[in-house]
């Protein structure tokens, strides 16, 4: 994490792109915050009509803003990657240069970034899928106890794979950036396995340093304008992607020197 922060302090245009990017997804992203589920009194039917409804539209709204975010994205991860990488070469960093080969690698990246993000949605789903069935085939507004303990179990294997998953899925971009192979980029989720507790602690110090640089944003609730308030954010977003990508970049390169050592 020390090395993540060293590369984008020394090299500060490597979160150019991605602040950019954030800019640009703000408008986006503040649309696609305008579902709200409201639960209604009159009856379980009705209850469960809205929710239905309101499922369908998240789910909607999920893929389509999902994959438009994340194909905008793999353009900021490509762009951080590529420059961590010529910077560890000792080249130089050209912005115009890294973003040009980034929209030629656009589709490669993209199907990248959309498959991690598929792969966490199928590990993250399975507790919350299992809970709106059961309340579906609920007669009244009360649920189980039993059920909502199955939810908690699910939830909690879950989060245990997550902890795998989710940083293994980081390094999808960095892996793509240094072979140009998507085969082998592919392959970083077995690397990461081999390395289960070094992924597992990367991806909680990840997690933590994204959170500590996103503290601010808290403030943003007490911002009326929801545009406004994604533009105020928009910084921070990108500085976190910056930071992710750099760390993942390195972490990436820390592993696969291992395994050359072996």
């Amino acid at each position: 994490m020390e090395n993540a922060i060293n590369m984008l302090t020394k090299n500060p245009a490597l979160v150019l792109v991605p602040i950019l990017i954030a800019f640009i997804l703000a408008p986006i992203n503040t649309s696609n915050n305008n579902t709200n589920f409201h639960f209604p009194q009159e009856s379980a039917e009705v209850a469960k009509e809205q929710l239905r409804n309101f499922v369908h539209d998240f789910v909607k709204d999920a893929v389509i803003f999902g994959i438009l975010t994340s194909i905008m994205q793999a353009i900021s991860g490509y762009s951080v990657s590529s420059g961590v990488l010529d910077i560890i070469r000792q080249k130089d960093y050209r912005i115009a240069q890294t973003i040009v080969e980034a929209l030629k690698n656009l589709p490669q990246v993209a199907f990248l970034n959309v498959f991690g993000w598929v792969v966490t949605i199928l590990v993250i789903a399975p507790p919350f899928a299992y809970l709106y069935s059961e309340i579906m085939k609920a007669e009244s507004f009360t649920i189980p106890g039993s059920v909502m303990d199955n939810f908690f179990f699910l939830a909690i294997v879950s989060l245990l794979i997550l902890l795998y998953v989710a940083p293994a899925s980081l390094l999808l971009i960095p892996a793509y950036v240094k072979t140009k192979s998507i085969r082998s980029a592919l392959k970083v989720y077995r690397l990461a396995l081999n390395r289960l507790s070094s992924t597992i602690g990367f991806g909680i110090l990840v997690f933590i340093a994204i959170a500590i640089i996103n503290l601010p944003t808290m403030l943003t609730r007490f911002i009326n304008n929801q545009l406004l308030a994604g533009i105020v954010t928009a910084p921070f977003n990108g500085l976190s992607n910056a930071f992710s990508m750099a760390a993942a970049t390195l972490f990436y390169l820390f592993l696969i020197e291992e395994m050359e050592e072996e």
